[in-house]
């Protein structure tokens, strides 16, 4: 999701996946227990046991999104390295050639790994004899659901399928720097290539001001309100910069 890489700090903590190199950022871990706060809110456990969940949960999920970029790409040829920080990550790698269809494979491949990780997820919840709930209002399943439970396991189960899903189709917006937003200027680099650019910009603009109306409005949702109206505010920024040349 996002795109400058932080500088390395002495808090960092490395290992690898196979052969993957993984760094993850201090600033990952106190923004993470940071919404971890806000997301446990009405839970009915200790709300320090519900921020160590929330962060197990991020940390596992995003680690899923990155590892389905850096696979794509060791798969044509280009050796990965991962990084964690803030609320995302980064997937780096250095293409000595790249498709149009690689680009797009590749930067769809870090939502689809979470897809399937979700929906891995979600099978296990189904088999147990539960429902769960998908998207605010959006279930799936004739058993109870598993929320009823509130117990550790079953907060920990929903937090994966929210961030896996919820977060996944959210990460596919066109708006840059979402992983939707790099596939929708790829794409109209093929249809617009004199200005591709800009227009993914206006169509980021564009979307992000109708996302953060919805989250205000229609769900009250003031995260994903401003968290919109920043990245639309960025996509402006960006514009006038393409403009200005």
């Amino acid at each position: 999701m996002f795109t400058a890489e932080p500088q390395p700090t002495k808090f960092d903590v490395h290992f690898s996946i196979g052969k993957i190199p993984v760094r993850v950022h201090p600033m990952f871990w106190l923004i993470s227990i940071v919404f971890g706060a806000v997301a446990v809110r009405g839970a009915s456990v200790n709300i320090f046991v519900g921020m160590a969940l929330w962060t197990a949960a991020v940390f596992v999920s995003i680690l899923v999104h990155e590892l389905g970029h850096a696979i794509t790409a060791k798969a044509y040829g280009w050796p990965p390295r991962i990084v964690l920080h803030s609320m995302g990550g980064l997937a780096i790698f250095s293409p000595t050639r790249q498709s149009r269809k690689e680009r797009i494979l590749i930067d769809f491949m870090g939502p689809g790994a979470g897809f399937i990780f979700g929906g891995l997820v979600l099978a296990g919840v189904l088999l147990s004899g539960h429902s769960a709930q998908l998207l605010p209002g959006i279930g799936i399943g004739s058993g109870p659901d598993i929320r009823a439970g509130g117990g550790r396991l079953e907060l920990f189960v929903i937090f994966l399928i929210f961030v896996n899903i919820f977060w996944g189709l959210i990460n596919l917006l066109p708006v840059q720097p979402l992983d939707g937003g790099h596939i929708a200027k790829a794409i109209l680099e093929k249809y617009r290539p004199r200005d591709s650019w800009a227009a993914a910009l206006k169509l980021g603009i564009g979307t992000a001001a109708v996302v953060a109306v919805a989250g205000l409005i229609v769900t009250g949702d003031y995260f994903i309100a401003i968290m919109f109206a920043l990245l639309g505010y960025n996509n402006f920024q960006m514009l006038q910069q393409v403009q200005g040349r």
